[in-house]
């Protein structure tokens, strides 16, 4: 039976592992990927049965066939329990059904093994899709480019697991050829500044025809050059896709993988992130060119206003440098300090409308030219509201000069309703004014100036601004400029 049975099934193309026991069949179970078995009941020391209860127990998945010469109701019963596939009798065996059965549990098996890779695949696509999200999160909160493109690096890196990864950002020369302007990654510092020349490249023509490219060896295209596309791997596997958003042009570029060859998934994936990392760039772009406007801007308007306010040389800068020291100690997220300290250093902009004779008068001024003076943060707020770019700004600076307990101006705003950075910049403006000699009063010292603080803190300032600012004065004032 056991002859008749298995060079049949070996001549209808199968690959047959055959054992005379039970206990032989157990120990040829591991010998490669069986799809199915064929048991005869009646075996030497161990029933078909018993065996198939086995089976179970290592492939609980494996179809069994059973043969039986006593095909009896309670066999088929026992049968059903382990999960037999199919039953034959052998007295009226008939071996094209039986190679049918035996086929069907083929199938089956490579259906579920199917299954299974489907499902692992799945699970994978679902943790990288997750880990993209986590990655294109992280990226798009990071305002400093040098930051982002290396994060944009260890993120492909990590996606793709390769070797090496690399970021490539083009620009445009006089003559309109390309320039490598900038280059985070692998291999990267000697890039910079690299001119390359007409039709050179890999992550030229990739950021030129904004298409992925996925390669075997970058060295065997036709655009290879080892000036831009050489990365430090000797394995196998290169893929580049394009960085284009707005302005920004350039590539990402992986290479070398151990763990299987760098396929059409992966060139999906670090597609996605691509297109995110290059939102991203653009957004990091603009940031920094918005802080080098807000800083060269300030500079030139803060430089303006101390050449006619005489008796405040230097105030603007460091009542920035105090509020700092307060939004510090605060816990601010970046921006919202880089908004407080640029507010700090334009708080008192709007003076430039003012007539100058009011800003040097070496005397107290008249009831009438203080009203006058103060409309400063008013004017200050007309002066730059055209400027988009300085909405953020315009409360702390209309604010500066309002009074915890409601009696400032130019609103009579009260406690909570006064924006937090205008509360900053009032108690750090004060005490700036009160350390330097003015025509209004006698210059304080440091200590003198933080015990007014406190002698009004609750009615004209922020009690707990008050609070931090003194603490960390306190321990930082070694470290702050004096006026």
């Amino acid at each position: 039976m056991l002859s008749l049975v298995g060079d049949f099934l070996e001549e209808s193309g199968y690959r047959c592992v055959r054992a005379g026991s039970g206990a032989e069949a157990l120990g040829r179970l591991g010998e490669g990927n069986l799809s199915a078995a064929v048991l005869d009941i009646g075996l030497p020391g161990m029933d078909g049965i018993e065996l198939s209860r086995r089976i179970r127990l290592v492939s609980p998945e494996l179809p069994i066939v059973i043969l039986t010469g006593q095909a009896t109701l309670d066999t088929a019963i026992q049968g059903l329990h382990h999960g037999i596939f199919d039953f034959f009798e052998k007295s009226s065996l008939n071996l094209a059904a039986l190679e049918r059965s035996v086929r069907r549990g083929v199938e089956r098996t490579q259906m579920l093994s199917q299954n299974r890779e489907l499902l692992g695949r799945l699970q994978d696509s679902n943790r990288l899709l997750k880990a993209l999200q986590a990655m294109t999160k992280m990226m798009a909160e990071e305002p400093h480019l040098d930051r982002l493109l290396r994060l944009v690096v260890a993120s492909a890196r990590e996606l793709c697991q390769v070797e090496a990864a690399r970021v490539i950002l083009l620009g445009r020369t006089h003559d309109g050829g390309l320039v490598i302007e900038n280059s985070v990654g692998d291999g990267a510092e000697a890039l910079l500044g690299v001119r390359l020349r007409d039709e050179e490249g890999i992550a030229a023509l990739v950021s030129e025809k904004d298409e992925p490219m996925l390669l075997a060896r970058a060295s065997e295209h036709p655009r290879y050059s080892a000036r831009c596309d050489e990365m430090p791997t000797s394995r196998p596997g290169f893929i580049a896709v394009p960085l284009r958003h707005g302005a920004v042009a350039g590539a990402l570029v992986v290479a070398g993988r151990g763990a299987g060859p760098l396929g059409v998934e992966e060139r999906g994936l670090l597609t996605q992130l691509g297109w995110q990392a290059a939102a991203a760039i653009s957004n990091a772009v603009f940031h920094e060119q918005a802080v080098n406007f807000f800083t060269h801007t300030s500079d030139m308007l803060v430089d303006f206003l101390e050449r006619i306010d005489v008796f405040y040389p230097g105030h603007s800068r460091g009542v920035a440098a105090l509020a700092d020291m307060v939004t510090r100690r605060l816990g601010l997220g970046e921006a919202e300090r880089r908004t407080v300290h640029f507010a700090a250093l334009l708080h008192d902009i709007g003076k430039l409308k003012l007539d100058p004779t009011l800003l040097s008068a070496n005397r107290p001024l008249t009831e009438e030219e203080r009203r006058h003076v103060q409309q400063h943060p008013l004017m200050g707020v007309e002066m730059l509201r055209p400027i988009t770019l300085w909405k953020d700004i315009l409360p702390i600076i209309h604010g500066h000069h309002e009074r915890w307990d409601g009696r400032g101006y130019p609103a009579g705003l009260a406690g909570e309703d006064i924006p937090l950075g205008a509360r900053v910049v009032a108690v750090a403006e004060v005490f700036d004014a009160m350390t330097r000699d003015t025509p209004y009063g006698p210059r304080r010292t440091p200590m003198e100036a933080i015990g007014e603080l406190e002698a009004f803190a609750g009615s004209q300032f922020d009690p707990r601004v008050v609070r931090l600012f003194v603490a960390e004065y306190r321990q930082r004032a070694e470290q702050i400029p004096t006026s």
